[in-house]
């Protein structure tokens, strides 16, 4: 794990970097992790996720559901960005929110589902399987965008 260097944004998971500071209640925790942009990374994602959230109590189900997900995001990220992927888990109030930054401008579309394409189910499967998700740019002195998901645990 580590911080994010300094030419990309320092937080790019906020969309408010001026926001006061909050004290986080104790149900509450985060985990960051910074990934090369290479195909390996979806399997170290994986078992990241997998780790973070078995150790914090998060149902099996949603442990598995998160794995899958994440790994469609930064599936995603590496294929379409040239940067480092930066994956964010936080949990509070039985929601566990996992965004992905890219350096990828576009924002993803979920495409029309065929029987013949062997690509292009991830934000379907994002879409269906998650309680909430989105996506959305970062301010014009930034460069990238973040997709999310929530899962209720």
């Amino acid at each position: 794990m580590s911080t994010a260097p300094s030419a990309t944004p320092a937080d790019p998971f906020t969309p408010s970097v001026n926001a006061p500071p909050t004290a986080n209640p104790p149900d509450t925790w985060e985990c960051s992790i910074q990934l090369t942009n290479n195909p390996r990374a979806v399997r170290i994602i994986r078992h990241s996720v997998r780790v973070a959230l078995l150790t914090y109590d998060v149902s099996q189900q949603a442990v598995e559901t998160a794995e899958l997900l994440t790994s469609e995001l930064v599936g995603n990220a590496v294929k379409h960005a040239d940067s480092p992927v930066y994956v964010r888990a936080r949990a509070r109030e039985g929601i566990v929110r996992i965004s992905v930054w890219d350096s990828h401008p576009e924002l993803p579309e979920p495409l029309p589902l065929t029987t013949t394409d062997p690509f292009g189910r991830g934000l379907y499967l994002v879409q269906h399987l998650s309680h909430n998700w989105g996506r959305y740019s970062l301010d014009s002195d930034s460069s990238g965008k973040v997709t999310w998901f929530e899962l209720t645990t």
